[in-house]
């Protein structure tokens, strides 16, 4: 986008995804942690993403990118056999996936739910998570990253894929998790500590501790990589380019490591600010705050993928007043006009919408209106040239797009 637009709209793309690192990925990454720290020690939160990005902050700072991949290469594996192992051991506890089933309401096991339902209605899920799953899929720089540095487009395309047969998995390992423990614990108050309650009681001390360990571990894992994006972002896109083009290596690393401090302590107090929030679950305060980031990236990508007259008047306006509304009406949202309290905010899925809705319009308008708009030179930026598909990969996104049907249909009418 920098090369279509221009060096405005790549310095402000450098500082969005700053900010968005140092929300989405690292605030909401190190206050998951401290809310696991804080039930399993007992300890207040504060405490507990101090450890925390300590350890992770030192990992980053000392280690670096290749002591961040090695560890990162793990996390999922262990992840999904710690969770898997979790939910064969709730289902044997229960008494067999036919006792499951009948052990709850019938609601329990539809994925669509009425419009009716205050909790997650059908249409605040189907025009809300389209916004967050746009910036994160499309633009977020882990999936960007990961995706550029296979060994092709196809398998580029077939890691993308994969990663749709991931989410599936979150129906077995995590959702499936909650409702036995609904059945097995069905006094427990916070449903946030849902996970952590069934790992504490149902696996034995020994094997307890080591899931414990796990879980830190990926915590920190995922903090550290958060730091290292965070200093690179800033270091080779800010620092390097606009603040001081000359600078040695020496410098740079100084630099990225002072970066490494900031963002840590930024976290500190973002993670915070996010354990304050009243009025919402663990789940919603995650979907809530990425649902106020996304709108503006999610705005530009598909403007400027799907519509070549997208100025970059248009692009930089949104990406940075669009970007500053968006997070403003999050601030109201979720610390100063609570939902609890105040009663006339719409779903926070259905308020992502709308403010993606508004900003598209802007977009446009701005677009059509601008005097001397620099838009896409389609010489420069050519595309006829890229291979097509292969068979192997509309198979596989074929048959990925059957399952999800098939599941939504098993999964709804009971």
């Amino acid at each position: 986008m920098g090369n279509r637009y221009g060096d405005s709209t790549r310095n402000i793309l450098a500082w969005y995804a700053l900010i968005k690192i140092l929300i989405s990925w690292l605030s909401l990454g190190l206050f998951a942690g401290g809310f696991l720290v804080r039930q399993i020690l007992g300890i207040p939160m504060w405490e507990s993403v101090i450890v925390l990005v300590l350890f992770a902050g030192l990992f980053a700072f000392a280690g670096g990118l290749k002591a961040i991949a090695k560890v990162n290469v793990f996390q999922m594996i262990l992840l999904i056999c710690v969770s898997l192992t979790l939910t064969i051991m709730g289902v044997s506890k229960v008494g067999g996936l036919s006792k499951v089933f009948h052990s709850v309401p019938g609601h329990y096991w539809n994925l669509i739910r009425p419009a009716s339902d205050p909790k997650y209605p059908w249409y605040a899920i189907l025009l809300g998570y389209p916004v967050a799953a746009v910036a994160f899929f499309c633009t977020d720089q882990a999936m960007v990253q990961s995706v550029l540095g296979a060994r092709n487009l196809e398998q580029g395309q077939l890691g993308v894929n994969f990663i749709g047969w991931l989410k599936i998995l979150s129906l077995p390992l995590f959702i499936l998790t909650g409702v036995l423990c609904f059945i097995l614990f069905p006094h427990l108050k916070d449903p946030s500590e849902a996970y952590m309650t069934m790992v504490t009681h149902l696996f034995p001390p020994g094997m307890n501790g080591l899931v414990i360990v796990v879980l830190i571990a990926v915590l920190v894992g995922t903090i550290g990589s958060s730091l290292n994006s965070l200093s690179t972002v800033f270091t080779m896109d800010v620092y390097a380019k606009k603040i001081n083009p000359n600078a040695t290596n020496e410098q740079i690393v100084k630099v990225g490591r002072m970066t490494v401090v900031a963002g840590c302590l930024f976290a500190i107090m973002m993670a915070l600010a996010i354990d304050s929030i009243k009025g919402l679950n663990l789940f919603d305060v995650f979907q809530s705050v990425l649902g106020f980031i996304a709108p503006p990236l999610s705005v530009v990508f598909l403007l400027t993928v799907f519509w070549q007259r997208t100025t970059r008047k248009a692009v930089n306006a949104i990406l940075s007043f669009g970007s500053a509304f968006s997070l403003g009406v999050g601030v109201l949202y979720l610390w100063v006009l609570t939902p609890d309290k105040y009663h006339f905010w719409p779903h926070y899925l259905l308020l992502s919408f709308f403010i993606f809705l508004f900003l598209l319009v802007a977009a446009v308008v701005i677009s059509m209106l601008d005097p001397s708009p620099v838009v896409l030179d389609k010489d420069a930026h050519a595309t006829h040239d890229l291979p097509k598909p292969t068979k192997r990969v509309w198979r596989a996104w074929i048959l990925l797009i059957i399952t999800m049907v098939v599941l939504y249909v098993i999964f709804n009418g009971h």
